[in-house]
């Protein structure tokens, strides 16, 4: 230090800045004694107050603020203290932790008592489904488990818990009542079942009885009128039971026509013991039309036809089988009778002698069997056979005389076709015809004539010589078609055993059965027996061939009627989506199928096109439905979100009063399913509307705490000016007036700066013994107060103040205390503590103090 002296030479000196001399206060008369006995002897929180504040040794004043544990006394203290006494203070300042500790813990328990209210209100609006009921029990485990909390938070606890509770409540009476609902519907369905089964019975028991009177059908009829009973019961309860009631009435109708046909007709016993006895034709009649009627009922009705129905059934069909056999025979034997006589009368016309006879003979031997079927031949067929008899008479006598003519003229008229150059098939038809006529002639003749016959002969081997030749290449052709048939038929032999029928190709296939069968009828004629052989091989391999032709197309047939029915499924199926996916691919397996018969594959793919329109049409009915839903939900969402809108744009307290409003909103918001495109945009305005509604809540608390400190600084200019009336010494009835106007504008103001409203009334209580002294005093510390918030907001102090600010902190650093305010609210009660200031010193000094309020608020 004594080098750098001497380089720099010595510090000049600085003279000290004179302080300002601080305002002091009036000097006052010694105050009484007070020992700390008089402390541990008293109990009197205000007498314990003023010694904590005013004591006259720093003992006295921590043994009193020692005994002092009310907060509020505590408060005054420290306010008081604060830079006055520090032991004081921290022995206040220690007990008030203790308080603060527990409002923070109180705090934090309220915030989570907040949090568990929040999340029962909205386990409220949720429906009482199987986990509502464990969820309450979580919160309310979880809120038991916090201490004593406030009024407000149990109150809304248990507003919320009531809403749950009812919920559970409503939801366990609808159980009760689905469950009882359950129940009776069950024993209807029950009831209505069992009357259906009893008709059943009962019909059963109809037809069993032998006999039945007029009693006995009364009490079937009331019977049937009990179980009517029942079952409209049961249909009352709006059950399904519309097939079951149809199966009933039409059970029930048709039981009724079965008493009614019984009374009229008599049981099915009676039928059948009159049919013992019948023997007549229309008795028969008459019971067959009844046993159609009890048969008619009983298929109406769908049950089995009983024994004795059947029984009574057959006895008449036996009966007229039995007729029908015998008047068959009798019809068939008189046809074959009048057949005969028919063929007679030809013979005889035709002068077939023996023909006729032998016909004749056999006529009289059906006649004998005729006579056990009727006595009488009817009128047109004896008329027949006395025609027949008498042509008979004729041709005996006439016979051999008419015979030789016609046989020369046979000759002469085959002798006129041997130079005929006529076709030689023709010719040969013609040929046979007339050997065939020279039999015919020759039936019946007593001789026959040999040079005639020889004659015959002759002129047929000459007229016969020209188709000789014709026939004989008609052999050599059929014998040559009769060699491709067998090289058709070797060809189908291999074509059957090589072919691989598994992978074929159907429609050639086919093409070779048409071609075979079209080839196989080029080759005709063919010789006739070995043809016929031929022609069996033939066909079994057309049978081989067509056979698997067949199997194919009934494999296809029922693998398309599998994917028929598969469709059909399908057609029914809820999954709409699904159930068109499903279908593509029994298109795609359909093409692969090759086809069946052409009509009944026309047939199936019509069916099958039918079931997958419908499954299309399902589709396309879900995709409609789906969008209109989707369109449903934006359309809420938009509704929400203009119901939000409204609410932005009403007055605060219209908005708190639809808080419940808005939270349903958005609860109901959240349990939207929007679609993909519209979530986010929707989100946004929903967003947008909400952050609206809080900006009108922020904007009217920011509007309401400007309020607050308007009607604060209001009340206190009031007070001010009470108190200045109070010095001025004003009448006592104006200060009564004035003071009760004051303490009715307190009480009119709902909502004060924290801890304010304590001050205010404080001030005002002592404002009735203001002295001018105390205002004097009071402008000097309210002068000070303003320059100690704008160091502490490190805001500059006018130069009019500059001194005495800095008289304050060099103060401050001599005792050694530093800078102390580390709040602005402290500094707002002390404020709010100083009256009396007059106006022309108050007004400046409150707008500087005012600004640092702003300031420390907007931090």
């Amino acid at each position: 230090m004594k080098l750098l002296r001497k380089l720099f030479g010595a510090k000049p000196k600085v003279e000290p800045v004179k302080a300002i001399p601080l305002p002091v206060a009036e000097v006052k008369p010694p105050k009484p004694v007070i020992t700390l006995d008089v402390v541990e002897n008293t109990n009197d929180e205000q007498e314990l107050l003023k010694l904590a504040i005013d004591g006259a040794t720093s003992q006295l004043r921590q043994a009193a603020a020692e005994k002092l544990h009310t907060r509020e006394v505590l408060e005054q203290i420290a306010k008081a203290v604060k830079t006055k006494d520090k032991n004081v203070f921290k022995i206040v300042k220690t007990k008030l932790e203790i308080f603060k500790a527990e409002d923070a813990k109180q705090a934090e328990l309220e915030v989570t008592a907040q949090r568990i209210c929040e999340k029962l209100e909205r386990h409220s609006h949720l429906e009482a489904d199987a986990l509502f009921k464990a969820k309450l029990t979580v919160l309310q485990n979880e809120w038991a488990t916090l201490p004593s909390l406030s009024h407000v938070s149990q109150e809304r606890f248990n507003k919320a818990l009531a809403a749950c509770e009812a919920k559970i409540t409503a939801r366990a009476q609808a159980i009760a009542d689905e469950e009882e609902k359950q129940t009776l519907d069950l024993q209807a369905q029950q009831l209505a079942e069992e009357a259906l089964i009893s008709l059943k019975e009962l019909t059963t028991n109809i037809y069993r009885h032998a006999h039945i009177d007029d009693l006995l059908n009364a009490n079937y009829e009331l019977k049937i009128q009990e179980l009517n009973n029942a079952v409209r019961l049961a249909a009352n309860r709006q059950l399904p039971l519309d097939k079951l009631t149809r199966e009933f009435e039409h059970r029930k109708q048709q039981t009724l026509n079965l008493i009614d046909q019984i009374k009229t007709s008599g049981t099915i016993t009676q039928l059948n013991q009159a049919l013992e006895q019948a023997s007549d034709a229309d008795l028969i009649k008459q019971a067959q039309y009844k046993l159609q009627q009890f048969t008619k009922l009983a298929k109406d009705m769908g049950d089995d036809i009983p024994e004795a129905l059947e029984q009574a059934k057959n006895k008449i069909n036996a009966f007229f089988a039995e007729r029908n056999q015998t008047e068959q025979a009798a019809k068939n034997a008189l046809r074959e009778f009048n057949e005969l006589v028919r063929k007679g009368l030809w013979a005889a016309e035709q002068g077939f002698v023996r023909k006729a006879r032998a016909i004749q003979k056999e006529l009289q031997e059906k006649r004998e069997q005729l006579t056990n079927f009727t006595q009488e031949l009817p009128k047109a067929i004896q008329a027949k056979v006395d025609d027949f008899e008498a042509q008979l008479i004729k041709l005996g006598d006439w016979h051999e005389f008419a015979v030789t003519p016609k046989k020369e003229a046979l000759i002469e008229q085959m002798r006129a076709l041997a130079n005929n150059q006529i076709n030689p098939e023709a010719l040969a038809t013609r040929i046979h015809d007339l050997q065939d006529s020279w039999k015919e002639v020759s039936k019946g003749a007593q001789q026959q004539d040999d040079d005639l016959w020889q004659q015959f002969q002759q002129a047929s081997a000459l007229a016969y010589a020209p188709c000789k030749e014709f026939f004989e290449a008609q052999a050599a052709e059929r014998e040559a078609n009769l060699i491709k048939r067998r090289e058709l038929v070797s060809q189908l032999h291999q074509y059957l055993n090589g072919y691989d029928f598994a992978n074929a190709v159907w429609k050639d296939v086919e093409q070779t059965l048409k071609t075979a069968r079209a080839e196989w009828q080029n080759y005709w004629p063919v010789p006739r027996k070995a043809g016929n052989d031929l022609q069996k091989e033939f066909e079994g391999l057309m049978e081989q061939l067509f056979g698997k032709i067949t199997h194919e197309h009934e494999s296809n047939k029922i693998a398309k009627q599998q994917l028929i029915e598969q469709a059909e499924a399908l057609s029914n199926s809820n999954d709409s989506r699904t159930a068109a996916e499903q279908i593509k691919l029994l298109q795609g397996q359909w093409k692969t199928i090759g086809k069946s018969w052409p009509r009944e594959d026309h047939q199936l793919w019509q069916e099958f096109r039918k079931h997958c329109d419908a499954v299309f049409a399902k589709r396309s009915e879900a995709f409609e439905a789906a969008k209109e839903q989707r369109q449903a939900i934006t359309t809420r969402a938009e509704e929400i979100i203009a119901q939000l809108n409204q609410l932005a744009e009403q007055s605060l307290e219209q908005i708190n009063n639809a808080k419940e409003e808005i939270e349903n909103l958005k609860n109901e918001f959240s349990t939207l399913d929007l679609p993909k495109e519209a979530t986010k945009p929707a989100q946004q305005k929903f967003t947008n509307s909400l952050n609206a509604i809080a900006a009108k809540r922020d904007s009217a608390r920011h509007q309401a705490e400007a309020q607050r400190w308007v009607d604060l600084f209001n009340i206190l200019d009031a007070i001010r000016a009470y108190e200045v009336e109070v010095i001025n010494s004003a009448a006592p009835e104006n200060l009564a007036a004035q003071k009760a106007e004051l303490e009715n504008r307190i009480a009119n103001i709902s909502r004060w700066p924290a801890g304010t409203l304590s001050a205010v009334q404080q001030r005002l209580a002592k404002a009735d013994a203001i002295q001018a002294d105390d205002q004097a005093h009071n402008a000097n510390l309210l002068r000070i107060l303003t320059i100690r918030a704008e160091v502490f907001a490190g805001i500059e102090t006018p130069e009019s103040d500059k001194s005495l600010r800095m008289n304050y902190q060099v103060q401050q650093l001599q005792q050694g205390l530093g800078q102390r305010d580390s709040q602005f609210e402290p500094l707002l009660i002390e404020w709010i503590g100083l009256g009396g200031v007059p106006g022309e010193i108050y007004s400046p000094l409150f707008a500087r103090f005012n600004q640092i309020r702003q300031h420390s608020m907007n931090k």
